[in-house]
């Protein structure tokens, strides 16, 4: 165990002083305060223009960029850090280096990963501090005890994230020769899971499970005003729909984006917040213990693809020969 810390201390040492990880966060944490500033301006000309209210609450004006900005910077961050974790030792010949002195391999990439975790939790910490302060600042609206637990909770969640990318990156950082093919193989998976997959989710629903009544809601009578559905027509939309979405949701479930989209939704009330506020209802929301019941599915998801692509990581380094 004491080498296990060892290489972990060195490890982490490496990853903070290395320009890749400062960029990193100072570019996203950056981009966190542009986003915050970028939606305030965007909902405070709707509310001027349209004469709706301005969303209430820390959590209803600040979730939705908070989320969506993790969303990308927890991925990015998970593969900076795994795309050469191996294949970069390797490489650079200090994998053979250091495997001839008394440390042994579990050791060794047991190290890479506890490394790789505090670099991932202070990252996103710094990240979540610098949006959460920026929010405050331009938002003028102070978190509440309830706001703070939900925060600390996507804290741990967007960590969670970022190492089931990590062990994506890191899998096939083990099993690559180069790291340019880590490095392009991981860029791929993410933007596949990111942007492609989404998008042939809504075509392939949209293709599969047609919306044959939705023009029963857009025809019109020779008058000009809309006809009105009967309430077998819209039984059978809204059936129609919720069809749709479940395909839609099938089919993006396969990917770690659309599980931690899913509990930052429980856990911030995303899915809500922003609209009732920006509508002028009372925003209800879901409790934290009720978010966490909802969320656990995904959770799991998460929790077990980034414990499987780290478990066959170790497994396949601690067998193969140093090279």
């Amino acid at each position: 165990m004491p080498g296990v810390f060892t290489v972990a201390s060195r490890e982490f040492s490496d990853i903070l002083r290395s320009k890749r990880f400062i960029i990193l966060v100072a570019v996203f944490s950056v981009v966190f305060m542009v986003g915050i500033a970028s939606i305030y301006l965007t909902v405070l000309s709707m509310a001027q223009g349209l004469g709706i209210a301005m969303p209430t609450g820390f959590l209803g004006r600040a979730a939705s960029v908070v989320a969506s900005s993790m969303s990308y910077f927890a991925p990015i961050i998970g593969i900076a850090l795994g795309c050469d974790a191996i294949s970069g030792e390797r490489e650079k010949g200090t994998l053979r280096t250091v495997l001839a002195q008394p440390v042994y391999r579990d050791t060794f990439i047991s190290g890479k990963f506890l490394a790789a975790f505090l670099a991932v939790s202070i990252a996103i910490s710094i990240a979540s501090i610098v949006d959460v302060g920026g929010s405050i600042a331009i938002l003028g609206v102070t978190p509440t005890s309830d706001d703070i637990a939900r925060l600390a909770l996507f804290v741990v969640f967007s960590i969670l994230y970022a190492m089931s990318y990590y062990g994506i990156a890191i899998l096939l950082s083990t099993i690559s020769k180069r790291t340019t093919q880590s490095v392009i193989v991981s860029v791929t998976l993410w933007a596949i899971f990111t942007f492609a997959i989404p998008i042939i989710a809504s075509l392939v629903a949209y293709l599969y499970r047609p919306i044959s009544g939705i023009e029963i809601i857009q025809r019109q009578r020779p008058g000009g005003n809309a006809t009105r559905p009967s309430p077998e027509e819209m039984r059978r939309i809204m059936e129609e729909m919720r069809s749709r979405a479940a395909i839609t949701q099938a089919i993006n479930s396969i990917t770690p984006n659309y599980h931690f989209t899913s509990i930052i939704q429980y856990i911030l009330n995303t899915s809500v917040g922003l609209m009732q506020g920006m509508q002028g209802r009372p925003n209800v929301s879901l409790s934290i213990y009720q978010g966490l019941a909802s969320a656990w599915p995904h959770i799991l998801v998460l929790a077990l693809v980034a414990c499987v692509t780290l478990i066959a990581s170790y497994i396949i380094f601690v067998r193969q020969e140093a090279r």
